[in-house]
């Protein structure tokens, strides 16, 4: 007997520290995926990190004449042309006024978004795949609606590009 706990006790203690650690182990065996964390007008979103191909300051945005919504214009990165999309505009958000682009991994045409600020990266437990363009994910104390690339993708382009 321990600290005034019978045999039964402390074998109930121990089973309940068992099934605890069991669940742990069980929630870290989950897949996961790396979001990158960007701010939109208040709002956390994340993007998987695998479909980004950099993060870099707002370059000047040459406009275009009656572009498609949510297309705010061309800008120049890295020697490229590369399209920067309003996505604020693409979920319907208000912004504070985009700071930051974020430029993914996609060659034909390339793609850049436009966002108020990148806060950082987050492993999450990977989510399954449910053909909304964004999801909300709650792990823990942290909460961001995750951005689903191929449906971005979907959205951003017209069938002619």
């Amino acid at each position: 007997m321990a600290d005034g706990f019978d045999a039964d006790a402390i074998a109930t203690i121990l089973a309940a520290r068992q099934r605890a650690v069991a669940q742990e182990r069980q929630a870290d065996d989950r897949p996961t995926e790396t979001l990158l964390v960007f701010d939109l007008g208040g709002v956390a979103h994340g993007l998987p990190i695998d479909c980004v191909r950099a993060v870099a300051p707002l370059p000047k945005i040459t406009r275009l004449p009656h572009p498609p919504t949510p297309l705010a214009g061309l800008v120049a990165w890295r020697g490229t042309v590369v399209n920067l999309f309003a996505l604020a505009d693409l979920l319907d958000r208000e912004t504070a006024g985009a700071t930051a682009m974020i430029v993914l991994r996609h060659d034909a045409p390339r793609i850049a978004l436009a966002v108020d600020a990148v806060s950082g990266v987050v492993t999450i437990p990977r989510a399954e795949a449910t053909g909304a363009l964004a999801t909300l994910v709650i792990d823990g104390d942290e909460r961001l609606t995750r951005i689903d690339p191929v449906v971005l993708i979907e959205r951003l382009l017209p069938a002619r590009l």
